[in-house]
């Protein structure tokens, strides 16, 4: 490796982990700011396609090297992660602060878990478990406050976040065993128009007040937009993917507990939005089991051995647990 490519990597890394901690986690905000003007499914079924649409361009010469099953699977994980995941969770911001939103859809790990004990079988270890108790004992704090139980359309956006994450959920595990295309950037523009053109399929039926986003229309809203479609979904994708190359996976998912603690501080600053004693409480105990479901991961990574062959890395693979680690990065680029 030569000077200048050392050199390049010392800033891009950096970089690279800003715009996934900070882009992603900022998501929320802008989202909420974009409903000024823009109603929630046609904005984010928009914002999807046209993000799609300027990945296929960059890749659609891998399309002749890829199967109609290839994209069928592709096609599929996009209806879960980003027509009921994405769109949900966009949904929840109407009932619910953003911070409070991003930090419940943050413990999707911990729901991962329990799918993965209950669907496949895979019985989590004695520190998974502890943080799955944290990440309950934690909901509880959040969900218990005076906010939620008065307020009377909260409950839509808490059932939002949980079919979203149910959605994110079942999309991680079908995504590991499934054939999809080759190109990671193919991969999403599949994802992506798949799931646009369902949401905004799902707005007429809904029908969503679409006429009038000319009188809704602020400048504000209108950034809002692009900034989710130019940075939320190509660039800090772009950087993810960069990191997933030049790091360990394992300091790339740092980003499932930091984002929330950005989405937080700027619901609060720029938003004006109430942080209690008791969400400062929740956000330290479900992170807290997040952080506990990594680490375990991440020394199980440290245990296995590096010089086994193909076949007998294999063979280790079918016989241990799908890392929880590598199901959520497979899905987080389509996560925002």
């Amino acid at each position: 490796m030569n000077l200048q490519k050392l050199q390049s990597e010392r800033y891009l890394i950096p970089i690279s982990f800003f715009c996934i901690y900070f882009i992603w986690g900022s998501t929320y905000l802008a989202t909420d700011w974009a409903f000024e003007a823009f109603p929630p499914f046609f904005m984010t079924g928009i914002r999807l396609v046209t993000a799609g649409l300027l990945m296929l361009s960059f890749s659609y010469k891998h399309l002749k090297n890829t199967s109609l099953k290839q994209l069928k699977n592709s096609a599929f994980f996009g209806l879960l992660i980003l027509a009921i995941g994405s769109g949900a969770s966009m949904w929840s911001v109407l009932y619910l602060d953003t911070g409070i939103a991003s930090l419940m859809i943050g413990c999707e790990p911990l729901v991962l878990v329990l799918f993965l004990w209950a669907l496949m079988g895979q019985k989590p270890s004695l520190q998974k478990m502890i943080g799955v108790a944290f990440g309950m004992v934690g909901m509880y704090i959040l969900l218990s406050q005076q906010t939620f139980t008065t307020s009377p359309d909260a409950w839509k956006g808490i059932l939002a976040v949980v079919i979203s994450m149910l959605g994110w959920t079942v999309g991680s595990i079908y995504i590991k065993g499934s054939d999809v295309p080759q190109s990671k950037i193919l991969n999403t523009a599949v994802q992506m128009l798949t799931g646009g053109i369902i949401l905004v399929i799902v707005s007429f039926i809904a029908n969503e007040d679409i006429a009038s986003i000319p009188q809704r229309f602020t400048w504000n809203a209108f950034f809002c937009l692009i900034y989710l479609m130019i940075f939320g979904s190509i660039i800090a994708y772009s950087a993810f993917n960069y990191l997933l190359m030049k790091e360990d996976p394992r300091k790339v998912a740092t980003v499932t507990y930091v984002n929330p603690i950005i989405a937080m501080f700027l619901g609060w600053y720029f938003n004006n939005e109430m942080i209690s004693t008791q969400s400062f409480l929740a956000a330290a105990v479900l992170i807290a089991g997040v952080v506990f479901i990594i680490k375990d991961e991440e020394e199980k990574k440290a245990s296995e051995p590096d010089d086994v062959d193909e076949e007998s890395e294999l063979t280790l693979r079918g016989k241990k647990e799908t890392p929880i680690i590598e199901e959520l990065i497979d899905s987080k680029p389509a996560n925002r």
